[in-house]
């Protein structure tokens, strides 16, 4: 019963007068929920984290800045996507990455005796020759060998330097 006396019907739209709220309280009491502000990301802890990638068999360790500029450069050049190119090369003058040459295209070698494939082996893989140690060059000599073409090795027995 209701306070004039009268029955209340219970049904759909109508709950029990213990369920309803009571006079002057809120039915949302906490009120909306506040909106949140710009998330604030770490952009260059992101970039600068450091994770274990495997490329050709062997495990290094690269930014994931370089992994996404390996990716690009990747798509670039394999699918040819134009877009990728024209971001690389912004990328690279925003950071002044244009490669300088260090020499005027001569490359003094540490000895005459070096065979030009051998030299230019060397120089792909560990850059120029004031870097050489005796164990890369000993490196270079034994992949030199194990690469060498017939004329290669006539010229060699001949004492020859290719």
């Amino acid at each position: 019963m209701d306070d004039s006396g009268k029955q209340y019907a219970v049904g759909y739209k109508r709950p029990p007068r213990s369920g309803q709220f009571k006079k002057g309280q809120s039915g949302n009491p906490g009120g909306r929920r506040r909106k949140n502000g710009p998330v604030q990301v770490d952009t260059a802890g992101i970039f600068g984290e450091v994770f274990s990638v495997n490329i050709g068999g062997r495990i290094q360790s690269m930014s994931a800045k370089e992994i996404e500029i390996r990716q690009i450069l990747k798509k670039a050049l394999e699918k040819q996507h134009f877009s990728s190119m024209v971001h690389l090369l912004s990328l690279f003058e925003k950071h002044g990455c244009q490669a300088v040459p260090k020499t005027s295209g001569v490359v003094i070698l540490p000895t005459n005796k070096m065979p030009h494939r051998m030299a230019m082996m060397m120089l792909e893989r560990f850059g120029l020759p004031e870097t050489w140690s005796k164990r890369q060059i000993a490196w270079g000599r034994k992949q030199f060998e194990a690469t060498m073409t017939y004329i290669e090795r006539e010229c060699e027995a001949a004492g020859i330097i290719p």
